[in-house]
């Protein structure tokens, strides 16, 4: 599924409504960390906001590939490549 990243509104609404389901939990706990700082920082919102909103485009502009991506980065945590496979090689795919 291809969708133009444009229509994507970037805000916190559209942003949290389009992002991958297993993301979500991760966007709503940032938040609350920028807001619980002694003092809130707009350019730090704006950073998270946009942060999240490429995220939430970069998903919807391929959602298969989004997928494959995260089974790929989910092996290389769990050791699952064979060892001594070069990084260019799983950025490749």
């Amino acid at each position: 599924m291809r969708t133009d990243h444009a229509a994507i509104e970037r805000t916190f609404i559209a942003v949290r409504a389009a992002l991958p389901a297993d993301s979500s939990a991760a966007f709503d706990a940032e938040p609350a960390r920028i807001t619980h700082a002694p003092m809130l920082d707009p350019a730090t919102l704006d950073d998270f906001l946009t942060g999240w909103w490429r995220i939430a485009t970069r998903a919807a502009q391929d959602s298969e590939d989004w997928q494959r991506m995260h089974a790929e980065a989910e092996q290389v945590r769990s050791d699952q490549c064979p060892p001594g496979t070069p990084p260019a090689e799983i950025l490749a795919r």
